[in-house]
């Protein structure tokens, strides 16, 4: 590392940069490349998984229509007398020829309203069987006739317990070894009246109906293919949509979950029928696509390479360029120079040279600023000495009004002086912020002396403050609320009222509660656009803390009830 000792700052700066470029764009190439894949991959699938929503919210379009087609044989008074007439029992295998009739024309009605609908077969609970196709009838079918107690079909069975609720098959229930070109469902028909199981209805369905859910959908890919899986069947592959020499191993890799097979498989699962449809891509086409990007990202990187060499060299250079300034600044101070004049850009180094520049630049001017300081001392302690004398020579001038009541022998004009005399007193405090409870209760009663002589002894004040009343508080914050409790509480109250305080300490503590019996408030918002409340409340977070404050409850016509709660000083 001797070399770079050797070299400029510029030149480090340049190598550095060049070899932090270097070095960033090959982990970018690489990342992007390898990302580039996953990414690929990952929007293919959640792309499809939403395609493949889509389809299944056809089919299940599509089936809705067939399904509410089957249920509507349940609202069928004659299809219903039919399946359980006890004519039936006299007939091994076929229903008896006028309930076959019956049977047959609902049907052959709901077949013909759906051309999708394949056929349908009824099955009563006394074994009797009645098929019903557009095509001539499988001959399949037939072994119904001769089998001895076919409603231990498995079939009938799963029907049974889903109780009315349609269950699907991927291939025709009622010849199940063959795969066919027809999908199925059973419902056990249970009457809606006795909640008895009447039969079960078997309706064929055509495959067409998953054709109109996916057509052709290739979306530019030649191995892109769509299938409808059902896992629990003996032919998985309900639907295959696509080249069919490939289904096998397609299907072999999706039933194995062979991640790392040759298909990249998106999927969703159809509620109705509880099969899955399911998207399949090679995954090497897919592939293709990321070496494109990997090929761009490589030509991308090369000329990010060469372009921040040449920028590296004019930013390198650009970057120096204020360490030289400051250099020659620092020289010509020691040479003698105070006041610089060079301008310096906003970069490390140009903040480095204007906090040089604005330390030589500043040192009169801190000179100067002390003298302020000291002249702005000066004024304010004149001014607190002018704010003490004010309140002195106003209670002194009571105090004589007081004196001079007394001579005239005014009995009420005295003693309402003497009230206001002593609350400017209490106010004053001898300029400390800090009151005792009791003085501050003084303060209050003088207060409520002179309210009851303006309103004729209209009010009342009750007090419980023995037990607090040394702890001291900040000053000035009862009075405002007893104020608040007069002129908006008991001022607008037809007769008497009354205003009644409580103090006491818990845990660190003092609570006080104001309470008042006056007209109360409806909007309790409104307290805090009052200046004095919003003095108090500001005043105790400031002094004691957040913790700390005051709280209103209030009922109209009733009364309001103000809780202050402050840290307990002795």
């Amino acid at each position: 590392m001797n070399f770079l000792k050797k070299m400029k700052i510029k030149d480090q700066i340049l190598l550095a940069m060049i070899i932090g470029t270097l070095l960033s764009c090959s982990i970018l190439g690489v990342t992007i490349y390898n990302f580039s894949k996953v990414t690929i991959e990952n929007n293919y699938k959640n792309s499809h998984t939403y395609n493949l929503q889509v389809s299944s919210n056809i089919i299940d379009i599509q089936l809705k229509s067939i399904i509410e087609l089957g249920r509507s044989v349940l609202t069928n008074d004659s299809f219903k007398k039919a399946l359980t007439s006890e004519d039936n029992k006299r007939n091994s295998r076929y229903f008896s020829s006028i309930n076959s009739l019956t049977i047959n024309r609902t049907i052959s009605d709901i077949v013909s309203h759906d051309p999708l609908i394949d056929g349908i077969a009824i099955i009563n609970e006394y074994g009797n069987v009645l098929f019903y196709s557009k095509r001539s009838i499988p001959s399949g079918y037939y072994r119904y006739y001769s089998k001895d107690n076919f409603l231990n079909e498995d079939w009938v069975e799963q029907a049974r317990k889903a109780k009315g609720k349609e269950v699907f098959y991927g291939y025709n229930a009622l010849i199940p070894d063959q795969e066919g070109d027809t999908i199925s469902y059973v419902k056990n028909l249970i009457n809606p009246r006795t909640r008895q199981s009447m039969g079960f209805m078997v309706v064929n369905i055509s495959k067409k109906l998953l054709d109109k859910a996916f057509g052709t959908l290739k979306e530019g890919y030649s191995t892109n293919r769509y299938m409808i899986i059902d896992k629990k069947s003996r032919y998985p592959s309900v639907y295959f949509n696509g080249d069919q020499s490939a289904k096998s191993v397609i299907l072999k890799d999706y039933l194995n979950k062979e991640t790392k097979g040759r298909y990249l498989f998106s999927s969703y699962l159809n509620e109705s029928t509880g099969w899955m449809a399911v998207n399949v891509i090679e995954k090497s086409e897919l592939k293709r696509d990321s070496a494109y990007i990997g090929g761009i990202t490589l030509i991308a990187v090369i000329v990010l390479i060469s372009l921040s060499i040449y920028i590296s060299r004019i930013i390198s250079n650009q970057i120096s360029k204020p360490l030289n300034i400051l250099e020659k600044t620092i020289e010509s101070v020691g040479e003698g120079s105070r006041h610089i004049e060079e301008e310096f850009d906003n970069s490390e180094l140009g903040e480095l040279g204007n906090k040089f520049k604005e330390m030589v630049n500043n040192n009169l001017e801190l000179r100067e600023r002390l003298l302020n300081a000291q002249l702005n001392e000066r004024e304010a302690e004149l001014l607190l000495l002018q704010a003490q004398i004010n309140p002195h020579f106003l209670y002194n001038t009571l105090d004589s009004l007081y004196f001079m009541a007394i001579i005239k022998q005014d009995d009420d004009i005295a003693k309402m002086v003497l009230a206001l005399s002593n609350t400017f007193k209490l106010s004053l405090n001898k300029g400390d912020k800090f009151i005792t409870v009791g003085d501050e209760i003084n303060r209050i009663k003088e207060y409520m002396t002179i309210q009851n002589m303006r309103y004729n002894n209209r009010f009342e004040l009750f007090l419980d403050l023995d037990r607090v009343k040394d702890y001291k508080i900040i000053t000035f914050i009862l009075q405002p609320f007893v104020e608040n409790a007069m002129y908006h509480g008991l001022e607008a109250k037809i007769g008497k009222g009354y205003i009644k305080i409580e103090g006491h300490e818990k845990d660190g503590n003092l609570y006080f509660t104001i309470k008042d019996n006056g007209v109360g408030i409806a909007d309790l918002s409104v307290l805090d656009n009052g200046y004095g409340v919003k003095n108090v409340k500001e005043r105790i977070k400031l002094l004691y803390g957040e913790e700390y404050g005051v709280s209103f409850a209030s009922e109209p016509y009733v009364g309001t009830t103000v809780t202050i709660v402050v840290q307990a000083r002795s």
